[in-house]
Order: C-alpha cells, then sequence, then structure tokens
C-alpha cells in the first residue's frame, strides 16, 4: 500500500506549483502518490509533461495531474483524496514546499505511535523571494480558540490517517472557499481525535497578500465559523486567546530557534534547493500586527 497520499488543488499558479511539485518529488525513503487538481489554467497540458521530463515517476513515486472544474478548493481537495489510496494523507497548496525528509519523519513518527490519527508539525513562513519570516512550531490545540480565533497549525505540515475518511466523517467542507481547513480541524477536536505533535520543522509556508485566508472572504468565513459556535463559545473568545498564548509561553515557544534546511525558490523548481540557515525569533509580524493577531 502507498504509504502517503499528498493531493495540491490549484487553478493559475503554474510557477508556485512547480515549487511544490519538486518539494514532494524530492522526499526520500518513503513511497508517495502527488495528486494535483488543478480547475482548469490555461496551459496545464504543456506544464504537465514539462513536470513529467524534470520530475518522472519512479519507483515509490507517481504524480497523477488532473485539469477539471471544480466548486473550490476544499471539494477539489476532497477529488484528490477520493483518487488517492495512502494510508497518511495531507495537502499541500501550490505556494507551499516540503522540507527535506518531512515525510519520512511523518512516517516514522505515525508507526512509533499507532494510536495517533492527526500529526502536527512546525512550519517556516518565507516570503516571495524565499527570505526566510518566521518559524513556527506545532502548538496544542482546542476547538474554542481555534473556532473564534485562528488556526494555529497550518494545513502544510498536518497529517491525517486514511481512517478518517472511512464512514465519510472527515471530508472537508466545499460550502467554504478559504476557512474549511479550520472548520475541519474543529470538528475533529471536538470528537477529540488522538493527535501528536512532532517538533520538526516540516514545511515552508509563503508569505503572500493574496493569501486566502487573510482576504475579505476570509474573514467573512471567519465570522461565519465564529457564529456557528454556542454563545458561551463566541462570549468567551479572549479568554481563549489568552490561554492559547499562556499555552505557548509555558511551552517555550517564544524563544528563538536555530534553522537549517532548505526550499525551491519561486520560479526556480529545476533545483537545487536554496539553503536557509541560521536563528529566526517566532513572532510574525504581519500576523501579529494584523486584525486578528495571531501570533
Amino acid at each position: 500500500m502507498v504509504e502517503f497520499t499528498i493531493v495540491t488543488p490549484g487553478f493559475r499558479q503554474l510557477d508556485w506549483l512547480a515549487c511544490c511539485i519538486a518539494s514532494v518529488a524530492d522526499q526520500e525513503g518513503v513511497t508517495i502518490e502527488h495528486i494535483v487538481q488543478d480547475a482548469g489554467t490555461v496551459g496545464f497540458s504543456d506544464f504537465v509533461e514539462k513536470m513529467r521530463k524534470r520530475w518522472p515517476d519512479r519507483e515509490g513515486y507517481r504524480r497523477i495531474m488532473i485539469s477539471e472544474s471544480d466548486a473550490g478548493m476544499y471539494d477539489a481537495i476532497n477529488k484528490g483524496l477520493k483518487r488517492g489510496s495512502g494510508r497518511i494523507c495531507a495537502y499541500l497548496n501550490c505556494d507551499e514546499q516540503y522540507l527535506p525528509g518531512a515525510l519520512a519523519q511523518v512516517r516514522d513518527e505515525f508507526t512509533r505511535h499507532p494510536k495517533a490519527e492527526i500529526l502536527f508539525g512546525g512550519f517556516l513562513v518565507v516570503d516571495a523571494q524565499g527570505r526566510l519570516v518566521t518559524a513556527q512550531k506545532p502548538v496544542r490545540m482546542f476547538w474554542p480558540h481555534v473556532a473564534t480565533s485562528h488556526l494555529p497549525n497550518f494545513t502544510c505540515a498536518t497529517f491525517f490517517r486514511r481512517s478518517l475518511l472511512e464512514g465519510n466523517t472527515a471530508w472537508f467542507d466545499p460550502s467554504y472557499r478559504a476557512c474549511g481547513d479550520a472548520a475541519w480541524m474543529i470538528a475533529r477536536l471536538r470528537a477529540r481525535t488522538p493527535s501528536r505533535k512532532i517538533p520538526k520543522y516540516l514545511a515552508a509556508f509563503t508569505e503572500q497578500t493574496a493569501s486566502q485566508g487573510l482576504s475579505e472572504l476570509g474573514t467573512e468565513e471567519a465570522i461565519r465559523l465564529r457564529k456557528a459556535q454556542p454563545l458561551w463559545v463566541q462570549k468567551l473568545g479572549g479568554l481563549w486567546k489568552l490561554a492559547h498564548w499562556g499555552l505557548k509561553v509555558f511551552s517555550g515557544h517564544y524563544f528563538p530557534s536555530s534553522v537549517s534546511s532548505g526550499i525551491y525558490p519561486y520560479g526556480q523548481a529545476a533545483g537545487p534547493r536554496q539553503p536557509m540557515r541560521g536563528l529566526v525569533w517566532p513572532f510574525w509580524p504581519a500576523r501579529l500586527c494584523g486584525p486578528t493577531g495571531r501570533s
């Protein structure tokens, strides 16, 4: 059985997608099926051929690239998951990447902890030029905070067992266009789904002003999600945020981290990865000063 199904939804992001594909294709020591669900980008067929030549299928790795209409990102993710068969699932957006050796670490962690259904890792934040902005460690989550504030563990470093999809209980809600990941996580947290944190940086997230989660649509959906919660959860939103900050302080998340990794810079998916090394603070200026104060 294939170990990993990685789904990438996309539309008009081919340059970013090339780097995303490269970061999955160069993972070693695991078996992977990477399913790309494009919504109909012009030139996609030529792009598929280009990627086939640069990153061909090999033993333990295959890529399926589909171009078809969908009802949004989460509908595309569901389609990709249904096409796959890997026992560990995840989705990786076009402007996100896995760091070297990430999937082998995830597989090993799930093997060591067979009761865990979800695994959270840390992630690096880079700008459009590939420069390191911050590093975010995985944190303990509780659903009232996610429902009233934000999702602290990003999906680029989140993995779950395919068994969660059995019985149609853990598919993403396609009625959301930007906050389906938060809705999915709230449901898992409320169900007390067994989860673990791995204290490793597994992925890179590109900070862009066009991010759906920070868009007007994302704000509207976050309000919709919050209003769907019990009144007591909504009224105590400030308390949940303070509890979240307290957990991060207690766990030492506000200390700097030493980073040694590499990514594929935008437009340079032919490789090699660009090394990133140094000491980085966990404070994320764009989020700390933003409307929700997300650090």
